[in-house]
């Protein structure tokens, strides 16, 4: 196993929260091991996930 790092991006909604963010996330197969909001406009986020990859 690896632990890497990227930038997704995910739709921006009024209704923002942790729960939303981790499910787009898991809708693309990231289990993420921590996250943070990197960038952010009335369309999108920017997140920054770390999670694990079987190699």
């Amino acid at each position: 196993m690896k632990i890497i790092t990227r930038e997704i991006k995910i739709k921006n909604t009024n209704s923002l929260n942790t729960e939303y963010i981790e499910s787009e996330m898991k809708k693309l197969g990231i289990v993420p091991l921590r996250w943070a909001i990197v960038n952010a406009d009335e369309n999108c986020l920017v997140v920054s996930a770390a999670y694990e990859v079987n190699l």
